[in-house]
């Protein structure tokens, strides 16, 4: 039985990311000295987006109602599926290993 909600099938064009390691990249291998759920934790996230170009606004019409750690997650999860479609995504591990299906296991960012 598969472990995947995805099926037995590999596809290349599912990944998985983690959005504190794409902030973690953001931030040039720093890790980030603020809990996501802080007010700076928060301001430091979204400073970093908006340095690798991705503006949050400061309304968001329905959305406003999910809690902005999400919002700020989703974002970079967005940054990380960029960076996959145009090829220039790292991945953890560098060499990732196979599971009994044949996909790979490793997060992109």
């Amino acid at each position: 039985m598969s472990r995947s909600p995805f099926g037995p099938l590999a596809d290349e064009r599912i990944h998985e990311v983690h959005p504190d390691v794409s902030f973690y990249a953001l931030a040039d291998g720093v890790p980030l000295a603020h809990a996501k759920k802080t007010w700076r934790g928060q301001n430091l996230r979204r400073s970093l987006l908006a340095e690798a170009g991705l503006v949050l606004p400061d309304e968001l019409g329905e959305a406003d109602r999910i809690p902005v750690d999400d919002v700020l997650d989703a974002a970079v999860a967005a940054w990380s599926a960029h960076r996959i479609a145009l090829g220039t995504a790292n991945r953890v591990p560098e060499v990732p290993e196979s599971d009994p299906e044949g996909r790979l296991i490793e997060i992109r960012y």
